[in-house]
């Protein structure tokens, strides 16, 4: 399970109301997301590399 948003990012949950969620550890799922998604904002990704648009 996770989270996500703009100040969140790609957040895994690990508790939730005093509850331990799955292992309570980030899941291979979370993990594979996060990766590719701080590629992406990186622009570490080529293929996706359309999805930014650059700040100056």
């Amino acid at each position: 399970a996770f989270f996500t948003g703009t100040a969140a990012e790609v957040l895994p949950i690990r508790e939730l109301d005093g509850r331990r969620i799955g292992s309570g550890k980030r899941g291979p799922v979370t993990e594979k997301l996060q990766s590719h998604y701080f590629d992406m904002v990186k622009g570490n990704c080529k293929e996706h590399s359309d999805w930014l648009t650059p700040v100056k």
